[in-house]
């Protein structure tokens, strides 16, 4: 699900959604006091959830927290909660560590919470274990890493890593019919397994490919793009996210005037700043809609975040996932008695078989066959976007999916 910042190598694999603006930079003039509806207040006894999320340490994420806790709190006050009962939700910042997050689980299931709402964990060998002896399912979260990616106790309504760049080396292929690929690649662990993901993809296309490994930390990029360029692609995925604007600029320098396609950071607005015309027509996969798109749940969603989110939250894609899963949580309480609007209920109800809305994204099916590698997640349907000026454009209102091709 490629995240639009910069400062994260772990970014490189998450999908790109809104754009990272603020929620002081709303308008909410279009929305008017009436925008959220008639109000309806939860009033019952509350249903207490859990979350763990990245607040410490050098990569963090409180978006995603800050988006659920604006879904929450639209949820309690106007749409009366879960079948009445507001949500309280407790949380515990890790530092992405096995070891912290092994403590917040321990500390979340000792005040009783009925179930974990998923977030951005990256230490999930240490929280699911406890998870999975409490007895506690995960609804929702940024799949991050193979452990959440696959854990037969939670859903992920979004697929990273996975579903969106085999979609957007789909499009290439497919629509744009390239037939031969070079990888740009952080020379880390996160490079290299973005990178394995892209080329299996092409492999089973039938396009040409090859990966060049780029130096987080060279000051000089030319060589790398240099090498890219030798090969005569078709098209270049830039997967750099420590240096996107100056892969791309290098790219330009050395002469490179054919297609572009890459991750999340590499399309936000500060990177497409810096790097100009070298930006221009990158493709870019995205599981939700964006929030300045024209459609009813842009439009509320922008509402929710600009009253109930800190004025400096950044509405990126980890802000729309924390607030659709409150939604696509309130939506399914609707079906279910008080009796189920525990852990196990919930999740027997994502994965009862049937296809389920998914709110500011496409209808998501959690059956454990969506996405290659992911059994946990639930949707392999991007949107294709494009960089112009400093916006992303859907370059059609079809979503489209390549996880097929990815053969792990």
């Amino acid at each position: 699900m490629q995240l639009r910042k910069s400062r994260s190598k772990l970014a490189a694999g998450v999908l790109a959604v809104a754009a990272l603006i603020t929620v002081a930079a709303i308008s909410t003039s279009a929305f008017g006091a009436g925008g959220l509806g008639k109000p309806n207040k939860a009033t019952k006894s509350p249903i207490v959830l859990g979350m763990i999320n990245l607040e410490q340490g050098p990569v963090t994420f409180p978006e995603y927290r800050l988006g659920a806790q604006a879904g929450i709190t639209y949820v309690n006050q106007y749409l009366g909660g879960l079948k009445g009962h507001p949500i309280k939700l407790l949380t515990c910042a890790t530092d992405g560590t096995p070891a912290t997050s092994a403590r917040c689980a321990n500390q979340l299931a000792a005040k009783h919470v009925v179930a974990m709402l998923g977030a951005t964990d990256t230490g999930g060998g240490g929280s699911y274990p406890v998870f999975g002896r409490k007895k506690l399912s995960v609804i929702g979260g940024a799949p991050f890493t193979p452990v959440e990616s696959n854990a037969k106790n939670g859903v992920m309504f979004f697929s990273a890593a996975v579903a969106d760049n085999a979609a957007a080396t789909a499009y290439v292929n497919k629509t744009l019919h390239k037939k031969s690929l070079v990888i740009l690649a952080g020379d880390n662990t996160q490079g290299n397994y973005t990178a394995s993901i892209v080329a299996n993809v092409a492999k089973n296309l039938g396009m040409k490919n090859k990966i060049v490994e780029v130096p987080i930390n060279a000051a000089d990029l030319s060589a790398s793009a240099a090498s890219a360029i030798s090969a005569n692609p078709d098209v270049i995925f830039v997967e750099t996210p420590e240096a996107c604007a100056p892969m791309l600029k290098a790219l330009k320098a050395v002469g490179y005037k054919g297609a572009l396609y890459s991750i999340d950071p590499c399309a936000a607005p500060p990177v497409l700043a810096a790097a100009g015309a070298a930006a221009q027509g990158m493709i870019i996969p995205g599981a939700y809609y964006e929030l300045y798109d024209n459609n009813p749940q842009a439009k509320l969603s922008a509402a929710i975040l600009s009253k109930f989110a800190p004025k400096n939250t950044a509405l990126d894609s980890l802000a729309v996932a924390g607030l659709s899963e409150i939604i696509n949580l309130q939506t399914a309480s609707k079906s279910l008695p008080d009796n189920k609007l525990n852990s196990a209920g919930l999740l027997a109800f994502f994965k009862n078989g049937k296809t389920h809305p998914n709110w500011m994204a496409h209808d998501m099916l959690c059956d454990g066959k969506q996405v290659p590698a992911q059994s946990a997640s639930c949707n392999k349907w991007m949107r294709i976007y494009k960089v112009k000026g400093n916006k992303l454009v859907p370059t059609s209102n079809q979503w489209v999916a390549g996880a097929q091709y990815y053969k792990p």
